[in-house]
């Protein structure tokens, strides 16, 4: 059975549209995106920008057959477009760490997907 996680993340005010402009760009590197989730055995990974009075936020939701496994092989990725990640991360969150809480309750999926 998949595992599932979110993670918020909170965005540096001067560099939200950074990190939006970057977004929208890999949007548009599908073999690119697809390459890597295979390796990483990650089934779906969807990312949201949440803006709010407390600041704005990068949400991610990440479905994958091992989450610890796939973090590890995101880690040693020699793919160029993780490497580009980890770095406009660094740049544009405010520390990288996680904010707030999310427990899953349920997870469901359509098995013909």
């Amino acid at each position: 059975m998949a595992e599932t996680t979110i993670l918020r993340q909170e965005v540096d005010s001067d560099k939200v549209s950074k990190l939006v402009r970057w977004m929208e760009d890999v949007d548009n590197r599908g073999s690119e995106i697809i390459e890597t989730l295979q390796d990483e055995c990650v089934k779906t990974e969807s990312a949201f920008l949440e803006q709010s009075p407390q600041g704005t936020f990068l949400v991610t939701y990440i479905e994958a057959d091992d989450l610890q496994q796939a973090q590890e092989t995101f880690e040693q990725s020699t793919h160029d477009i993780d490497a580009e990640y980890k770095q406009i991360v660094q740049e544009c969150l405010t520390d990288g760490q996680p904010v707030g809480s999310f427990e899953p309750l349920y997870h469901a999926t359509d098995p013909d997907r």
